[in-house]
């Protein structure tokens, strides 16, 4: 059994959604599996295959979002190993009431559980970069998303996520011809299969 300290996790729609893409069983268990142990054990996937990467960096932020909150939350490592000073709590100075500095805790607990599984802010631009996005191609592109009222969410970025994949080009292809078309979205559809090229840049982790 590895150790963790960690009790649990909120499982969201969004890896639900990105789970029921993948067609094969072992890319969702490798995919279910890079979660659980980024959660638990706070221990970044590797040798993921392609699919599987771009599915796990898809949800990349809201996972890393989750763990964060929970290291900031419980002060320790997820083996329960302590991150601050012991010599800075209160509790150890005897000039400090005990009673008050119980209350005062009673209260930031509560406000912690109520803070720890609120994610970070999304970032469309820096979702899009590490997928090896080029900065001026997704710069034009979310120009061409604004002018066209379109917001840029997680859920836009999933979506595209999956047109992208299915496209069979890479990424800076899909952004240029978005951005050459004006195209506010994007759908594997749009290219003709005659001139598809299976010319992926490889993504790093």
């Amino acid at each position: 059994m590895k150790p963790t300290k960690r009790k649990a996790f909120n499982f969201l729609r969004s890896y639900f959604d990105v789970f029921n893409e993948l067609k094969e069983d072992k890319d969702k268990l490798e995919f279910l599996t890079s979660i659980i142990n980024k959660q638990f054990l706070n221990e970044d996937p590797k040798d993921l295959s392609f699919i599987v990467k771009l599915c796990y960096e898809s949800q990349r932020h809201i996972i890393e979002s989750s763990v964060k909150g929970w290291l900031r939350v419980s002060n320790t490592d997820v083996l329960g190993n302590p991150t601050i000073d012991p010599t800075t709590n209160p509790m150890n100075n005897p000039m400090t009431n005990p009673q008050e500095e119980e209350e005062k805790e009673e209260v930031e607990v509560k406000e912690k559980e109520e803070n720890i599984n609120k994610p970070l802010p999304f970032s469309f631009y820096n979702s899009l970069i590490n997928l090896g996005a080029k900065k001026e191609l997704v710069f034009d592109w979310i120009k061409v998303r604004k002018n066209k009222k379109l917001t840029n969410t997680q859920t836009a970025f999933n979506k595209f996520v999956i047109q992208y994949n299915k496209s069979g080009y890479n990424i800076n292809e899909v952004l240029e011809k978005c951005v050459e078309k004006s195209w506010g979205g994007f759908d594997a559809d749009w290219f003709s299969k005659t001139n598809k090229q299976n010319t992926r840049i490889p993504l790093k982790f």
